[in-house]
């Protein structure tokens, strides 16, 4: 696995970066969906900022929903363990 990411993640950075440099001309981040000339909330910056933004935003949910599944099923399987073994006793 850690030769996988040896392999993978230079050329993903270097991509990271050849789009950064390609982008650096400031753009209107428009939250503003009915007037896109004139934005009354509209922000300028650069478009790699933008899309930076996004994958570390996009990163963080995903690891926040990873997170969560996975102390979800800890307690399922620690639920399940604990009836698992009171049930026998109840029984006898």
């Amino acid at each position: 696995m850690k030769l996988l990411r040896w392999i993978v993640l230079p050329p993903v950075v270097i991509l990271v970066m050849a789009i950064a440099i390609a982008n650096r001309k400031p753009v209107t981040f428009s939250l503003d969906p009915f007037d896109p000339t004139s934005p009354a909330i509209g922000l300028e910056m650069p478009l790699f900022l933008i899309i930076l933004a996004s994958v570390l935003i996009g990163i963080l949910f995903g690891g926040l929903g990873a997170w969560a599944q996975a102390r979800r099923k800890t307690a399922k399987s620690k639920g399940s363990a604990t009836m698992g073994e009171t049930l026998p006793a109840l029984r006898d």
